[in-house]
């Protein structure tokens, strides 16, 4: 017997789609996991010496399906890419043609059962953000191979969890956006919405191999589309109304935690939806349907700043001559952080400091030079200088 918790589930991107590369697998922490094998056959019509049924033939195999997981800073990231047909830019991700194709396993450690499905593309990705509970993405994947086996061995090497673990939630959106209009409260409060990504993938079989399974998965057209409930206003009412006549609206929102963040713009979409009704003890509201068209969506990768641990100025002390000069450094810390700092002077008519931290003494006296990080005006050190004669 089998218990749920004991399936773990996890990926790798493929080099070469269908064929899994070395090395360490990623944790694909999910809700539900339905990437399986649908296996195809057809009734066999033959008429035997008697009027038994004849049983089917197995014709193709198809290996695709649903998988639900929460939403994490980088985390999906590499499926994203996958959808969108193309790796991230810098932190944008926008419109290709390339095949980003992933293995995905499982293993029943309670029983010894393994399986992976390679070759696996994203058709669909679509991001469901009610108004109380968490962000909920369901990734279809369509794959070209299956494999699996029960001797108590697993595909899955060395799995790696994922960098992050805050879940966006419906309290991390912000810069919900129509047009160009920030949305709220005091126009059209929205109640929910979803986003999906939809690349109307085909599959592509090839006689001659003996391969039951996909040859090639291939995308066709890229829709982004998705619904927006909102309280019926006359902002909602003009949004209702470009239906009328074709105008084009465009959506963004981003999400953002202490992780990082995302902004999803679809510059250019169309409407539709009902005129909106309810009883005397309801709140109206407007369920507006959308899709993208003509221009590409983005997604704008935000990562979260560097928090600044300390600045620290070398050399501490230093006495110079009038007209002799010191060059300061100022290392700020962790490593990765921004080294832009500001240098000033507490007595500049004693030492004055240049924007890269050389000192020059300029009469007899003290001066303390401050370093104050431009992350974080919080985090500085100092260096005191003595001018001589």
């Amino acid at each position: 017997m089998s218990s749920g918790a004991k399936v773990s589930t996890a990926w790798k991107r493929e080099i070469t789609p269908g064929i899994t590369p070395p090395g360490d697998w990623n944790v694909l922490t999910r809700v539900s996991f339905g990437l399986v094998p649908t296996y195809n056959s057809e009734e066999n019509n033959e008429i035997g010496a008697d009027r038994m049924a004849q049983g089917t033939a197995q014709t193709t195999v198809d290996v695709g399906g649903d998988v639900e997981t929460k939403l994490r800073y980088g985390a999906l990231d590499d499926f994203m890419a996958s959808c969108f047909g193309r790796d991230w830019v810098g932190n944008v991700l926008t419109m290709g043609n390339d095949r980003i194709s992933f293995s995905i396993g499982s293993y029943a450690s309670d029983v010894g059962i393994a399986a992976v499905a390679r070759g696996a593309q994203v058709a669909t990705m679509n991001f469901d953000v009610p108004n109380d509970n968490e962000i909920n993405v369901t990734t279809t994947f369509a794959a070209i191979a299956w494999d699996d086996k029960a001797d108590n061995t697993s595909f899955i090497v060395n799995p790696q969890s994922e960098a992050h673990q805050r879940r966006y939630g419906f309290k991390d959106v912000n810069g919900l956006k129509i047009n160009g209009i920030q949305l709220g409260e005091d126009n059209a409060c929205i109640d929910s919405f979803n986003l999906q990504f939809d690349n109307a993938v085909q599959t592509q079989r090839c006689i001659g191999n003996g391969n039951p399974f996909p040859g090639n998965i291939i995308p066709t057209t890229f829709t982004p589309s998705g619904s927006i409930t909102m309280s019926w206003s006359k902002a909602a009412y003009n949004f209702w109304k470009s239906q009328q006549t074709g105008d084009a609206l465009s959506f963004e929102f981003t999400l953002n935690n202490g992780d990082g963040g995302y902004t999803f713009l679809l510059p250019e979409m169309e409407v539709s939806g009902d005129w909106p009704d309810g009883g005397s003890t309801d709140i109206i509201q407007v369920e507006l349907s959308y899709t993208g068209r003509r221009v590409p969506p983005t997604i704008t990768r935000l990562p979260a700043p560097i928090v600044i641990a300390a600045v620290s100025v070398t050399p501490a002390t230093a006495s110079i001559a009038e007209d002799e000069t010191v060059d300061l450094e100022a290392v700020v810390t962790p490593v990765g952080s921004s080294q832009l700092v500001t240098w000033t002077s507490s007595a500049p008519a004693v030492a004055s400091v240049s924007a890269t931290g050389l000192v020059t003494g300029l009469s007899a006296g003290s001066a303390t030079i401050t370093a104050t990080s431009k992350a974080d005006g919080t985090k500085t050190d100092t260096a005191a200088i003595t001018v001589t004669v």
